[in-house]
């Protein structure tokens, strides 16, 4: 039953005749209206496949009478009874009933699935209420809505774009302009009544130069204004009185004529002569004052009075020549009122910069001073510096001596201390200091000057496995007196500090060697043992090294001496 109600209904658009004037948009269901009830009834139309127009997106979707979808509807029993009730109504005319039903659960089928993803759905903004369509919600939000939040690009605090002028004028951060020097991008927390005073002392002197030039430039203007003005009104008055005195010429002549007709062609004449002098070259110089009209007009009874339209062109022109001239001289004097107003100004200007001037040429007077005070202070500060120098290096040798004196022997005997022998022997083998000289020691006070030089890590032959210990000969202050080359027997010891076993090594010197003659610089040429102790036996258990510390023995035999 089924597919025959199927089949009818796509062949009943077929089988009935179709009305003059109907298009296809006949067929068109739209969200805001019922379905089409011209003519008084619904309209029936093909089912194949129905066209809806949204009116809020004017959108077009189709609704496909699938199979499906007619199922569902045509198993509803009240509308439809037995298979040839329905096959004699499709084969006529479709049911209203299930016209209206197929079309209406079509319609709000699509409507349902429709309006949950149309783009073009009216939806209210949530910030500012407006009803906006629903894919420019984005838009909207970005460029459009008053109520959308914006930083400041000044201070960076948020305000609504509807607040955007009263935001910018409370905004501390919002760029000024100093009225009086024109300097601009000031902050407007930087130009508050309490901080303008500020701006205007330290621009005090920028603020008077810009007033200063203002004034003159005003001041010059002024001077070229004012004789200009003042021509003017010259060449201006002697206009004036040039057109008085044609018109009482021409007044004069006309009341020598008794006729009407000819006095309105002399009136006409000197109207039209009177304007034509009035725009035309100034006199020369001024001529002397013409008679007055009174005694003029009554020299003959006969006289025509001019007519009255004569008359008023007349005085009105005078009216305005007096007008013109009242407004240059008023303009004249105001020029003048102005021109004293600013000489004064400039002349207290004038007195300001001066001031000004000498103290700036006061201050600087005073920097150059300051300057010179501080670089002799500096050239002092830094000969005081080179003599504390020489001084500490005077303390350093004065220190070193005392030392010396100190250790200093005149026996022939000589105990040499040597502390911190762990660290001084990690020095020798990084070879930051190979070898140590001991302190000098004589024979006598006045007897051959001597000291002892030792390698912790071996000299020579005995490299990384003896203790090297040499006998240094030294030059001394008494050299001249005594005999040379140095033959005294050399007794050199390392000390055991329990008194048990002394490690000892004696020579007497080589005559022919240099080592023992007279020496020529500050000391000669070391000679002793580079094999004198193993350093396995200082590692070893012993008391020749205790606290950290080995004593070193020197003995000079002084016989023959």
């Amino acid at each position: 039953m089924r597919s025959k109600l199927w089949s009818e209904v796509e062949n009943g658009g077929e089988k009935k005749q179709k009305r003059p004037g109907r298009s296809p948009a006949d067929l068109h269901l739209c969200l805001d209206t019922e379905l089409d009830t011209s003519e008084g009834r619904r309209k029936p139309a093909s089912m194949r496949v129905s066209v809806l127009v949204l009116s809020s997106c004017y959108m077009a979707f189709k609704i496909v009478a699938l199979e499906h979808r007619l199922n569902s509807l045509v198993s509803m029993g009240e509308h439809i009874h037995n298979e040839d009730a329905v096959s004699s109504r499709a084969q006529n005319e479709i049911n209203a009933e299930i016209y209206g039903e197929l079309s209406t659960n079509l319609f709000r089928l699509e409507k349902l699935n429709h309006e949950g993803k149309c783009e073009f759905m009216i939806i209210p903004c949530p910030s500012c209420k407006e009803r906006i369509r629903f894919n420019e919600q984005e838009r909207h939000n970005e460029r459009e809505c008053p109520e959308r939040t914006l930083n400041c690009k000044y201070c960076k605090e948020p305000f609504h774009f509807k607040n955007i002028k009263a935001h910018d004028e409370i905004c501390p951060k919002y760029p000024m302009i100093c009225e009086g020097c024109a300097k601009k991008k000031i902050p407007r927390e930087k130009v508050e009544k309490e901080k303008i005073h500020d701006h205007e002392r330290a621009y005090a002197y920028e603020h008077l130069n810009l007033l200063l030039h203002y004034i003159m430039g005003m001041k010059v203007s002024m001077e070229g204004l004012q004789p200009q003005g003042l021509e003017l009104a010259g060449h201006k008055l002697v206009e004036l009185q040039q057109s008085l005195r044609e018109l009482e010429a021409r007044v004069s002549q006309l009341s020598t004529t008794s006729s009407g007709p000819p006095v309105q062609g002399a009136a006409a004449a000197a109207v039209a002569s009177s304007s034509s002098s009035s725009s035309g070259p100034p006199a020369s110089a001024p001529l002397p004052p013409p008679p007055t009209l009174a005694p003029t007009l009554s020299v003959s009874t006969s006289f025509t009075p001019l007519p009255s339209s004569v008359g008023a062109a007349l005085e009105l022109q005078l009216h305005s020549e007096k007008t013109k001239v009242a407004e240059l001289g008023r303009r004249c004097t105001e020029l003048e009122v102005k021109s004293g107003t600013f000489e004064n100004v400039v002349c207290v200007l004038n007195r300001e910069v001066e001031r000004f001037a000498t103290t700036m040429e006061a201050s600087n007077r005073q920097h150059k001073l300051d300057q010179d005070k501080i670089e002799a202070l500096s050239n002092k500060v830094r000969q005081l510096e080179r003599t504390v120098g020489l001084k500490d290096l005077t303390v350093a040798e004065m220190e070193g001596r005392l030392r010396e004196m100190s250790a200093t022997t005149f026996d022939g005997v000589f105990v040499w201390r040597i502390s911190d022998f762990a660290k001084k022997r990690q020095d020798a083998i990084a070879g930051r200091a190979p070898a140590m000289f001991s302190p000098a020691f004589y024979t006598s006070k006045y007897g051959y000057k001597m000291c002892l030089r030792i390698y912790l890590n071996g000299d020579g032959t005995g490299r990384g496995s003896h203790l090297s210990l040499f006998f240094v000969v030294m030059r001394g202050l008494s050299d001249a007196l005594l005999k040379w080359p140095f033959n005294q027997k050399v007794t050199l010891m390392l000390l055991d500090q329990s008194n048990r076993e002394h490690i000892i090594d004696a020579f007497r010197p080589d005559v022919t060697s240099s080592s023992f003659q007279r020496p020529v610089s500050e000391m000669n040429i070391a000679s002793g043992c580079p094999l004198f102790c193993p350093l396995s036996k200082l590692d070893a258990k012993n008391s020749y090294i205790r606290d950290d510390t080995i004593f070193i023995k020197a003995i000079v035999d002084l016989t023959g001496l």
